[in-house]
Parts: C-alpha cells; structure tokens; sequence
C-alpha cells in the first residue's frame, strides 16, 4: 500500500495527525476504534503520508512566515520610538533576542561544517591506518614485509 492508495479515512487521519489532532480524537471523528489508528501508526506508507504532509504543513508556514517577516520587522522599528517605555523596550528585546538567535544559527552552522571536516580528516586517517602493515605481517627472518598484506576489516 502506497500513500497514494490509502484509503479515504486513512488521508483523513494523515491530515488530521500533521495538524496535531490527538490520537483518540481522531478515532472518535473518524469513528474507528484506536487500535485501528495505532496499527495504520505501523504502516509504512501510511508513516510516509505524514511524514508529507507534515513537510507540505511546515512549507506553507514558512512560507506565510517570510512573507510577513519584512512587516514584522518595519513594525518592530516604529515601536522602539514608541512614548511607552515598556513597549519600546519590548520592541528593542524583540530585535536583539532575534538578531542572537541568527547569529546563534551561523555559528551553528559553521561548527557543524567544521566538525563535519574533522570528521572526513579522521576517516582518512583511519582508512590509511587500516592498510598500514602491522607487526604480525613482518618477516622478522627477513626483515620486510610479506607480500600478503590485506586490508583490516571493521
């Protein structure tokens, strides 16, 4: 079964998960018992069909979001002159509490590409390490190593 041919009570229940509807709500609107819904949680092409519209979900919210980010931010401005001092200082943690939280994922970002090269030097390293001879493959009779030299398996 692909998400494609689930049933018409079962793309109901999909849509009714990504939105956040509780579990036994969705049994009781459905009218279908909940053992029925967790079996159809044991699905995987029923999994996957969340799985999508949760993504579809959060597009659309990010998209809605942007939209009104530039607003939010002019909106923002005006209140940090604003006479209430209790609303300018809103408006100025507002600004500063968003403008840490992306610098916060830059530096984020950053040390997650960093970490992911010291990673890939490490495995390098290993590899090398892995096909470097060890003493068990010396010929102490002969002083080199054998011929036979295999790569070590992890």
């Amino acid at each position: 079964m692909t998400s494609a041919t689930l049933k018409p009570r079962q793309r109901k229940a999909v849509l009714m998960t990504a939105e956040g509807m509780q579990l036994r709500q969705i049994a009781q609107e459905l009218n279908i018992g909940y053992t029925t819904l967790l079996s159809w949680g044991r699905n995987p092409a029923y999994v996957s069909a969340v799985n999508e519209a949760l993504q579809q979900l959060e597009s659309e919210a990010t998209k809605e979001l942007q939209q009104g980010y530039g607003d939010a931010v002019k909106k923002a401005r005006e209140l940090l002159t604003s006479q209430s001092e209790s609303i300018a200082l809103g408006a100025a943690k507002l600004i500063l509490n968003t403008m840490n939280h992306i610098v916060e994922r830059r530096e984020s970002a950053a040390r997650w590409a960093e970490m992911a090269e010291q990673v890939e030097t490490m495995e390098k390293r290993l590899a090398l390490i892995e096909f470097m001879p060890s003493a068990h493959d010396v010929d102490p009779t002969q002083g080199s190593i054998e011929a036979s030299c295999t790569p070590k398996r992890a």
